[in-house]
């Protein structure tokens, strides 16, 4: 059985930009096991993005797309866990971008694999499961 998936927000950005490598795994895996997750942290980072940019269109069509989607919420343990990874990378000398470290947490908390093509800042953290839906 494949992993349930959360994609990180890179990933949904090139989905809903019409990336075709990033579609065509989107779209397989969706058809196969259902709607991907999706943390109210990516949520709230590609909305900013959109408002932003004051794309209002945009902005609905990503408010339809998303009622259809397994959304995560932040709660308190998902909290706790983004502490333990603050923590860790401070203690290991590295250190992530504060958006990162509450997608990473969501991932940990439900026991998701973490499609992202942000290998970098997401490899130091410990219990991380990470694909790459991007070929490009």
């Amino acid at each position: 059985m494949p992993p349930k998936i959360l994609v990180d927000t890179d990933i949904l950005s090139y989905y809903l930009k019409g990336y075709a490598d990033v579609v065509q795994v989107f779209d397989e895996y969706e058809k196969l096991h259902g709607p991907v997750y999706i943390s109210r942290i990516t949520i709230v980072e590609i909305l900013g993005g959109l408002k932003a940019k004051k794309a209002a269109a945009q902005e609905t069509r990503f408010r339809e797309f998303i009622k259809t989607r397994n959304i995560l919420e932040i709660d308190e343990i998902t909290g706790e866990l983004a502490s333990d990874i603050i923590a860790y990378l401070y203690q290991t000398g590295r250190h992530s971008g504060n958006y990162d470290i509450f997608i990473a947490a969501t991932a940990i908390q439900h026991q998701l694999s973490l499609s992202t093509n942000n290998l970098k800042d997401y490899a130091n953290v410990p219990g991380l499961d990470l694909v790459n839906w991007r070929k490009g």
